[in-house]
């Protein structure tokens, strides 16, 4: 009878631990549906203030591909992203390829992005870039917390490759 009991007790944490993991998978397959949704709400933005709902403004530090350095605090990026939704148009992006990691805690989406747009004076444009973001989150939201923009570098001629297929 002691062996029915222990078999009876094992199956039952054995059960309990699999209903768990399921519960943990689930959770981090609906974070990382979370997570590439804020990514296309944030390509098809077509204001800074649109773009920075989805951003802790707070906590903010982004790393673009053009100076300065760093744009630090949710001031700042906004008016990075000013100066670019200032001077396009005709905004259009696609995701090349996206990948999101998450633990629940910390969530990153690293992406290739292909863009098309025009200049204010009407010129078209495109770029292909490299994308970081990287997420926490805040009062129960997602928000990125850090940016990392960039294009491969010709080593040759210290020249931008902004149209890379692969």
């Amino acid at each position: 009878m002691k062996r029915v009991g222990f078999i009876v007790i094992a199956m039952s944490v054995i059960m309990s631990s699999f209903a768990l993991g399921l519960s943990s998978i689930a959770r981090a397959a609906s974070n990382k549906e979370q997570i590439t949704e804020i990514e296309h709400k944030i390509m098809d933005a077509t204001s800074s203030d649109e773009a920075m709902k989805y951003i802790d403004q707070k906590d903010i530090d982004v790393y673009d591909i053009h100076s300065p350095l760093q744009y630090k605090g949710g001031s700042a990026v906004h008016g990075d992203l000013d100066d670019f939704f200032n001077n396009a148009t005709d905004v259009k992006g696609n995701f090349v390829e996206l990948n999101v990691v998450t633990d629940g805690k910390l969530a990153v989406a690293y992406s290739i992005q292909h863009f098309t747009w025009k200049t204010k004076d009407g010129k078209p444009m495109q770029g292909t870039f490299r994308v970081t973001d990287v997420y926490h989150k805040v009062d129960g939201q997602w928000k990125v917390f850090h940016t990392h923009a960039s294009v491969p570098i010709d080593p040759k001629t210290g020249q931008a490759q902004m149209n890379l297929a692969s």
